[in-house]
């Protein structure tokens, strides 16, 4: 089962994505910050198989947590799928000059989201 790891500062999309990814039949860990996300990686006996994150966040943006996940031996190849409102080549170009796998502008609807999944997640 592909163990994803969530980050999204909003309550209810986060507790909406977390339902839909669970009913898809993955596991998820669910944080609301990069601080929290990096916490969570620490805290876990095995890295996520793939992690989904916000690009607006608070304490930690998704950039600063991607940067920070990209030069760490153990997640530095964890594939990383950033998401946000914020739809500008200058948003997408960042996050893939930061080193995201992909980036999926909110709001999206469910097929593009298991299409992002499945192309990402590992065998």
């Amino acid at each position: 089962m592909t163990h994803i790891l969530l980050l999204e500062d909003n309550a209810d999309m986060l507790t909406m994505m977390s339902q839909v990814l669970e009913w898809g039949g993955y596991t998820v860990t669910a944080g609301r910050s990069g601080k929290e996300g990096v916490q969570l990686l620490a805290d876990a006996s095995h890295p996520p198989d793939l992690v989904v994150c916000d690009l607006l966040m608070p304490d930690m943006d998704g950039l600063a947590f991607l940067d920070y996940v990209r030069n760490h031996i153990h997640w530095s190849e964890i594939p990383v799928v950033m998401m946000s409102a914020h739809s500008s080549p200058q948003d997408r170009q960042g996050a893939i000059a930061h080193g995201a796998n992909d980036f999926l502008v909110k709001p999206f609807n469910l097929e593009d989201f298991q299409k992002i999944l499945a192309k990402w997640e590992r065998s």
